[in-house]
């Protein structure tokens, strides 16, 4: 998983070892005789992150567990506890639970005051920058605004609802570097120019291209939701490719092998391209066009500018687009 980057597993583990530099979660959860302990994957919607390392799993004897490891920073996660899995905000800091396993939930998970405002807002119900407006100074609303904005004026509108003290916070502080990027990467801003490989190791970039309407959607093989988007973008190619419009799958894909496996797998009909960098957070491409998540969809118009940037919960509306620049 990204962000696991240590794990120390063991019952007889003492607390002190880890510290401010680790998270530590001691359990007794009743109703459990034996079974085990796991983060199976990373919570938040929609977000199609590179796979990794998952943490081992630990032993639960007799409903008791310690669970611990580090983060590289606070992030919501599914917690796997017997066959029950909840949500936490997971943050380097000494958690303890105690629940039945049928009443278990992550507010149940005692001793972060973020996990504690998460499940404040999971309760409220509210949308995210509902809840922002009414707690500009709960250190939760920074990370709801990096989650949860993914347009310029969403972004905008939630970093200006932020405490000072929030925005100069890891996540008040990577939400105004978004900003900064989306001045390069907001409609009609000129589309920044990248390589890519094709599967005959042909070369070719987006300028060379210009032109024409160009839609670039970024994938990789191991992203399901990606390859559950590509029936649909098979259709919006078989509409706007007779009219002009040129598709362009531009996987992140590390291995050459599964990329190529994946093309074959999925049938897609339209030019594909795989660029150099893979989707870590050195990844020049992901970084260059402020690519948060995938699938992520943007669409360039004949002047090569940018026509529209649509991540996951936006690419809804090619059709609309495509509809104007390619009647």
């Amino acid at each position: 998983m990204k962000n696991i980057i240590q794990i120390a597993l063991g019952l007889l583990l003492p607390f002190g070892c880890l510290g401010a530099d680790g998270f530590v979660i001691k359990g007794k959860v009743s109703g459990i005789i034996s079974g085990y302990v796991s983060i199976v994957a990373p919570a938040v919607e929609g977000a199609a992150k590179a796979p990794g390392e998952l943490p081992e799993r630990v032993r639960i004897v007799d409903g008791a567990f310690i669970f611990a490891g580090s983060v590289a920073q606070p992030e919501v996660v599914e917690l796997k506890v017997s066959t029950r899995t909840v949500r936490i905000l997971l943050e380097n800091t000494e958690y303890t639970v105690e629940s039945s396993l049928q009443d278990l939930t992550g507010k149940h998970f005692k001793g972060s005051r973020l996990n504690d405002q998460y499940w404040d807002y999971m309760e409220s119900k509210s949308p995210p920058l509902t809840y922002v407006a009414d707690h500009a100074d709960a250190p939760i609303s920074a990370f709801l605004v990096h989650e949860f904005t993914r347009d310029l004026a969403d972004v905008q509108k939630g970093y200006d609802l932020l405490s000072p003290s929030n925005k100069a916070s890891y996540w008040g502080q990577e939400v105004a570097a978004r900003l900064e990027q989306f001045k390069t990467t907001a409609a009609g801003k000129v589309m920044p120019d990248f390589s890519m490989t094709g599967p005959q190791n042909e070369k070719f970039s987006i300028g060379s291209m210009r032109g024409k309407v160009v839609v670039l959607d970024f994938w990789a093989s191991w992203c399901a939701p990606c390859r559950a988007f590509i029936p649909t973008m098979r259709e919006y190619y078989k509409a706007w490719q007779p009219k002009g419009v040129e598709f362009v799958a531009v996987s992140f894909d590390d291995s050459r092998a599964k990329w190529i496996q994946a093309i074959a797998e999925t049938g897609m009909e339209w030019k594909q391209g795989l660029v150099d960098g893979g989707f870590g957070a050195d990844s020049p491409v992901k970084n260059k066009l402020n690519i948060k998540s995938i699938p992520h969809v943007i669409v360039v118009g004949k002047d090569g500018k940018i026509a529209a940037w649509l991540d996951y919960s936006m690419k809804s509306k090619l059709p609309e687009i495509l509809s104007r620049l390619a009647p």
